[in-house]
């Protein structure tokens, strides 16, 4: 029973995503109406009115008006908790955010912006095994999930479910909405970059030489200021000074990505985050070569941003 239930939930699903779909297309902000709104009774809620069933038999059996009464109210109870449940759910207003962003085998955190003229309680959002409830949100109020993701690219983010069991736990409501919210994964940078693994064109370097200090021996015109007092007092006749090494100006770079597949592909885009994060974070301008595309010479987080991007959908 269990291996049959496993085979036809996909089904199941193919199905309801594509009546979804027709029914709702994803949208940067999706508000909760009647469309897009479901309702039945959950277990206990079946278990109640079995319950007001039993009471009705019972009362008209035995004639008795104070049974007949309470199966009334009960009844009452159970079809105005609809109104409720609904009330509850509906006019929430679901908005995206800016796209997120990680590096591959990270969690990705994306965050959608909730808002409303009135106030909601226990509210329950699912997404991808990721749980989150949240018992009385304010009427603007961030809700964000944390997905694990292997592997890079650029990613739509799945319906989100939206439900609650609000009051009185007799009837679920939910909604399963699609918000335009993507989110990007990046090739995780390598942790040892080989110094061959990205070809330099003839004209750029990407070397950089640290800075510090030498010492030489003194000749007329020197600062005394850069005497080494120390080694004078030790060897007066052989007086010394330090010198100041000065790093040259770093030169513009590239990284080049060859056209690779497979495994030696992804190694090697590894191998190419790792080095832009490196000269992003050096200040050096860099650019990117791709095997279709080329990202001119730039340096700042928008281009960082850009570069790594290519690098995902590579």
């Amino acid at each position: 029973m269990f291996n049959l239930k496993q085979r036809l939930y996909p089904l199941y699903w193919r199905l309801l995503t594509r009546y979804l779909n027709k029914r709702q297309p994803a949208a940067s902000q999706v508000s909760l109406t009647q469309k897009l709104i479901f309702i039945l009774p959950t277990r206990y809620g079946w278990w109640f009115l079995l319950l007001i069933v039993l009471l009705y038999l019972l009362g008209t059996n035995y004639q008795n008006n104070l049974i007949l009464l309470l199966s009334y109210l009960l009844l009452s109870l159970f079809l105005f908790s609809i109104a409720l449940s609904y009330q509850n759910i509906s006019g929430l207003t679901i908005q995206a955010q800016k796209p997120a962003e990680s590096f591959a085998g990270e969690y990705v955190k994306t965050q959608l912006s909730l808002s409303s003229q009135k106030q909601h309680k226990m509210l329950q959002f699912n997404l991808v095994q990721h749980n989150e409830l949240i018992e009385q949100p304010e009427l603007k109020h961030n809700v964000s999930f944390n997905l694990a993701v292997t592997q890079r690219g650029k990613y739509q983010l799945p319906r989100v479910k939206i439900s609650s069991q609000y009051p009185f736990g007799l009837w679920r409501v939910w909604s399963y909405i699609a918000i335009e919210q993507i989110y990007w994964v990046y090739p995780a940078p390598a942790d040892h970059v080989a110094a061959n693994s990205s070809a330099a064109d003839n004209d750029a370097t990407q070397c950089i030489q640290p800075s510090g200090d030498s010492l030489a021996a003194y000749q007329a015109g020197d600062s005394i200021r850069h005497i080494v007092w120390k080694r004078l007092a030790r060897d007066p006749a052989n007086p010394v000074v330090r010198q100041q090494l000065i790093a040259p100006k770093a030169e513009p770079s590239w990284v080049v990505v060859p056209k690779l597949t497979g495994d030696a592909l992804e190694r090697a885009l590894r191998q190419a985050c790792q080095q832009l994060l490196a000269l992003e974070k050096s200040g050096t301008r860099y650019g990117l070569k791709l095997p279709n595309l080329t990202l001119a010479q730039a340096v700042g987080p928008l281009h960082l941003q850009r570069c790594l991007q290519a690098l995902a959908l590579c």
